[in-house]
């Protein structure tokens, strides 16, 4: 039966393997991982400073030549301190790229890197407006306290169209700015743009609003040529008579008209509304061609005395007269008058 033991070589194998393992270990320990660092290094920044920092990884990302030693300057962690807070900001990922663009500067971690950055800066210009924010809430307050004070107390703040129309001023150029920035346009040019859109809106505005008041104004005084309210055609007729015996021939034209449109109403051929305008009561006239004829040509000369401002004489009254003989308002043997 063999003896069962450990023979020399398989002995002295066991040592030299021992022995590697107890030089090994040591080494492993004291070498650094990859990516890691034997100490931690931080830096503290304000707000500001911070944003320089971030400008400036941004410019040495495209400086390939002096990256590595850019690289190592940078600490593991940015201590941001902003008024009463403290932020922490690890570089890792800010590190991890600068080294995948030192091994391939045509990679995308030059791009991701940059939009990176740049959301960061984002960030830091937000906590620098609520900076501000809080800043002006402080103002605020300090200027409510002095407008409490008894000598600012008439003093009058904007009224609510002032606030409107600021509201709506703010839309307005939000939208515009909007669009603009759609189309690709500067700012200066999309300014001028917006400034030259506003003035035409407002140049439209005008003229709309001047038609409209003129077309009331020519109504409001069509309308309040309508006097008295009766359709009384002798009384139209005696003031056409009592305007040319005075030398108001434009009056006595004008009468002239009314007498012969209340004449026709009380014939009943035209329906008595004195909003008609004078091409209205023409036009219902159609089924009646020796009325329509008639007052035709007194409407002729009354729209171009009375509308038109042409100066009158005794021919127009004499015309006018004419026609309300012939339309049966004014007995024949009445001549016409003249100034003395």
């Amino acid at each position: 039966m063999a003896r069962c033991g450990v023979g020399p070589d398989r002995l002295s194998r066991v040592f030299v393997l021992a022995a590697l393992i107890a030089i090994w270990l040591p080494c492993r320990a004291q070498t650094p991982v990859a990516g890691e660092t034997s100490a931690s290094k931080t830096t503290e920044l304000d707000l500001q400073s911070y944003q320089r920092e971030l400008t400036h990884i941004e410019e040495a990302s495209k400086n390939l030549k002096g990256l590595p030693e850019f690289r190592r300057s940078l600490p593991d962690t940015w201590t941001v301190k902003d008024r009463d807070r403290t932020y922490q900001v690890p570089t890792k990922e800010i590190s991890d790229a600068l080294v995948q663009i030192e091994r391939d500067p045509q990679s995308a971690a030059a791009p991701q890197l940059r939009a990176r950055l740049q959301t960061m800066q984002k960030h830091a210009g937000a906590l620098a407006n609520s900076s501000s924010s809080r800043d002006a809430a402080q103002a605020d307050q300090k200027l409510k306290k002095i407008l409490d004070r008894g000598e600012f107390q008439a003093a009058p703040g904007p009224s609510v169209w002032d606030l409107m129309r600021a509201k709506i001023n703010r839309w307005i150029f939000e939208h515009v700015i909007k669009l603009l920035s759609l189309l690709h346009i500067s700012q200066k040019m999309g300014n001028t743009i917006a400034w030259s859109i506003i003035f035409l809106a407002v140049v439209l505005v005008f003229y709309f609003v001047y038609e409209w008041l003129s077309k009331s104004a020519k109504s409001a005084d069509f309308r309040a040529e309508v006097e008295p309210s009766v359709g009384d055609a002798r009384h139209w007729v005696q003031e056409a008579v009592a305007a040319a015996d005075r030398g108001d021939y434009r009056e006595a034209v004008h009468c002239a008209y009314w007498a012969s449109v209340a004449h026709l109403e009380d014939l009943q051929i035209l329906p008595r509304d004195r909003s008609r305008t004078p091409r209205e009561s023409l036009g219902l006239l159609a089924q009646h061609p020796r009325e329509q004829g008639v007052l035709q040509t007194i409407t002729r000369s009354f729209e171009l005395i009375w509308y038109g401002y042409r100066p009158a004489s005794v021919t127009e009254w004499a015309g006018a007269k004419e026609q309300l003989e012939k339309m049966g308002c004014l007995q024949v043997s009445t001549a016409p008058t003249a100034p003395s």
